[in-house]
């Protein structure tokens, strides 16, 4: 028996077999949606074909009948034993069609490992030189799995589409969940497509876009795309909503608002509504009702709710009176005729039916904050946050996002408890606390020689981020500054909105170079710069806090008549002057611009964040 062949078995039975990669961990970006399921492997079982392959004569017998072995394994989820027989084939020894099987087999073990783009290019250029019809379909199954694990939806849906030609199995569920999936901004541009089957979901999609867009009902324009299509298959996931979701038919007119309109958080409630009825002076015709959540008891509301024939609900705002009202709906389990978009995070307990939350947290803006600097190229970030449950928690949080990324030597935290300690904690962060020690030890013994040196900050790092208020940067940003080595690189430093406020005098040059996420309403050169300058002159003394607030109410009024149709299709975006908009599992998700502080001027910065990647789709 060749030796190769007999070190393979000999690894089958060892219990640490080594060389493999690690399992999978649980990455909610890398979920999949439902796939198809795999075909049956070809083979009858491992030790089948391992006989096969020590009796073989020739040796490209043994090298495809190896294959048919690591693809036995797979079927019976034996990766792992799979991955080491895999890893002994000898491709050069391999036939043309046992070197396409062999790239199946090998597409199929990084799949499992969410090596999505490995993965693709096993597959490439495979499915025409395959001759078993089902050898295509597997080809087309993984690759589907390849692009649904890479996001890239719109690709997905096209394999699914090609694969429905193989097969009896009916993929449109599947198709629609990957389609809604994508990037409306895609829609909204003239797609021509080639396929027949894929000009009709283009169409589909296409019109619902543009039925959100100019506020018109949804139903006519899946009708309309009915009677264009009749025989598509999508006509199912058509008709099921027509059937099912009867708010398709109209707009919400009867809207009531639940905002603390006195007492302790009466300003904030104020902005709210001074947002949105700034959107209603745009030529809109609903009735609104305000009740003020500070002298009206829950119980109370949810009959005024009932009895004045309320089709949408905007708020409440403040936390402790979204959980007594969600305690409301719950003890009352009556069927709620109205779609309702919540000014906070989901109460404890509450299950959503017609329900949005519209949240303006710095959580959200931390978990942007990891995919824009991933997107810079960045792989070493430092946080610097404040000793605080809030700030422990921020960091946290940013740190966990960053290392299921990048590993658990991408990040460094230092947390400082006051703002004496702040300098000690950069430069040891920064190792300049080391080099300063080194130093010291090499001027001890040198003796009475003069040394002259300067000490280093490591050079490892891409990126540094702040979790910390403006008050907080403006003291850190100068010992950053000063614990950056004369002939190193400038390391760049992000921030959230909670470094942008009002300065009552005080200079921006303090926060000289601090990038950081902020609402478009509150950054020069928006489309709505008009608007905010007439809050500003009426609102003098309110803070960019209060202004964020006014910007929510606004944007509230223009989610309203496409709430439930954004929560199916959460690829649909609405350029708001909170960000731009999505819904995904009944929570708004806001992209904010970046801008950086340079001197007396706020500057956006250059590439646009909300661009579509159209070849990654």
């Amino acid at each position: 028996m060749p030796k190769k062949l007999l070190a393979c078995m000999a690894i089958l039975i060892l219990s640490a077999c080594g060389s493999q990669p690690e399992s999978p961990t649980d990455d909610p970006e890398a979920t999949l949606p439902v796939a198809p399921e795999l075909l049956p492997a070809d083979s009858p079982d491992p030790d089948h074909w391992l006989q096969q392959a020590r009796q073989a004569d020739r040796i490209a017998d043994r090298e495809a009948a190896l294959v048919h072995a690591a693809a036995a394994f797979f079927e019976n989820e034996q990766w792992r034993h799979g991955g080491v027989v895999l890893s002994q084939v000898d491709t050069l020894s391999l036939s043309n069609q046992d070197l396409l099987h062999y790239r199946l087999q090998r597409a199929r073990l990084q799949i499992h490992f969410q090596q999505w783009e490995e993965a693709i290019n096993s597959l490439s250029d495979i499915e025409q030189r395959l001759r078993q019809r089902e050898q295509r379909q597997l080809a087309m199954q993984l690759r589907y799995q390849a692009y649904a694990g890479q996001q890239r939806y719109l690709s997905a849906a096209r394999q699914l589409v090609e694969l429905q030609r193989y097969d009896d199995n009916d993929y449109s569920q599947l198709i629609w969940n990957n389609l809604t999936q994508v990037p409306a901004d895609y829609w909204r541009q003239a797609v021509r497509e080639p396929d027949e089957q894929m000009r009709g979901w283009t169409s589909l999609l296409t019109r619902i876009t543009q039925a959100l867009d100019h506020r018109e009902p949804v139903a006519e324009a899946l009708q309309r795309w009915q009677n264009n299509f009749h025989r598509h298959p999508a006509n199912t996931q058509v008709s099921n909503l027509l059937e099912h979701h009867s708010w398709l038919q109209e707009q919400p007119r009867r809207i009531a608002v639940l905002l603390p309109l006195s007492g302790q958080f009466a300003s904030q409630g104020t902005a709210v509504r001074d947002g949105i009825l700034a959107a209603l002076s745009n030529e809109r015709d609903e009735d609104v009702f305000f009740i003020n959540t500070q002298v009206t008891d829950p119980d109370v509301i949810q009959q005024k709710l009932y009895d004045e024939n309320i089709e949408a609900v905007i708020g409440p705002l403040d936390r402790e009176y979204s959980e007594r009202l969600a305690a409301t709906f719950n003890a009352h389990d009556e069927p709620r005729p109205w779609v309702h978009i919540w000014l906070n995070q989901p109460p404890s307990d509450y299950q959503p039916a017609g329900d949005t939350f519209f949240a303006l947290d710095v959580d959200t803006e931390v978990q942007m904050a990891t995919g824009h600097l991933r997107q810079k190229g960045y792989q070493q970030v430092l946080i610097l946050g404040p000793d605080t449950q809030r700030g422990r928690q921020l960091s946290g949080q940013f740190e966990q996002q960053w290392r299921d990324y990048f590993g658990n030597h991408s990040t460094r935290v230092g947390l400082y408890s006051s703002s004496t300690d702040i300098r000690d904690i950069v430069e040891e962060r920064l190792h300049v606390t080391a080099s300063k020690q080194r130093i010291a030890l090499i001027e001890r013994t040198g003796g009475d020689k003069e040394i002259e040196s300067e000490a280093r900050s490591r050079n490892d790092l891409d990126a540094i981020f702040l979790v910390g208020d403006a008050t907080q940067a403006r003291l850190l940003k100068p010992f950053i500054d000063m614990s950056i080595s004369a002939f190193a690189q400038t390391i760049p430093v992000y921030a959230t909105s909670s470094v942008h406020e009002q300065t009552q005098g005080r200079s921006e040059n303090d926060l000289d170079g601090i990038t950081f996420s902020e609402a478009p309403w509150l950054l020069p050169a928006h489309d709505s710069e008009y608007l905010f300058k007439r809050f500003a002159e009426l609102r003098s003394n309110w803070t960019p806090s209060t202004q964020r607030l006014i910007a929510m109410g606004y944007d509230s009024m223009f989610l309203l008549p496409r709430l439930t149709s954004m929560n199916w299709f959460p690829g649909y975006n609405h350029a708001g002057l909170t960000g731009q908009l999505r819904i995904q599992q009944h929570s708004v998700v806001r992209e904010l611009d970046w801008a950086t502080f340079d001197q007396h001027q706020i500057k956006l910065e250059p590439a646009n964040e909300h661009e579509v990647n159209w070849d990654f789709l």
